[in-house]
């Protein structure tokens, strides 16, 4: 492996140990709420998106569709989503945030406001801009693997 290989591999275990801590910060955070860190994220996702299919969903995570809907249904359920018909495509329905949902989702940002201001003091602006900046490269990256290797 090259230098800049081996610091690539570097990376992805700091990305695999901060993925598992924040998903067990937002399991202590949230477990009053009955949501999950995967609900959490397809919540977040339609507060911030509005409406949107399971397949969209899907992909804008990088996750399959089965995963998605998965998680849809138990959000469902739960009544924190409603399912709407979707003029653009018969059999993928719209889905969106009930009230009950945007309420969950709003206590949830709450709770979230210490643990981000503790998080964000401990790094600059322009390391912050700089993180996403990397990640965003790396994840287009993996997209076009994933893609080449789909097709082969």
């Amino acid at each position: 492996m090259t230098s800049r290989e081996k610091q690539l591999y570097a990376v992805f275990r700091q990305v695999r140990t901060c993925f598992n801590q924040l998903k067990t910060l937002a399991e202590d955070l949230h477990e009053n709420h009955g949501v999950n860190p995967s609900m959490r994220a397809v919540i977040e996702s339609l507060a911030t998106g509005g409406p949107q299919t399971v397949p969209d969903i899907a992909k804008s995570k990088g996750v399959s569709r089965q995963h998605i809907q998965n998680i849809m249904n138990a959000l469902h359920t739960d009544g924190f989503v409603e399912q709407s018909d979707n003029p653009a495509h018969k059999r993928s329905p719209l889905f969106d945030l009930t009230e009950k949902g945007n309420s969950v989702f709003k206590e949830i940002r709450e709770k979230e406001k210490v643990p981000l201001k503790n998080l964000a003091s401990e790094l600059s602006l322009e390391e912050l801009i700089h993180t996403e900046v990397s990640l965003e490269k790396i994840n287009r990256q993996l997209e076009t693997e994933i893609s080449r290797g789909k097709k082969q």
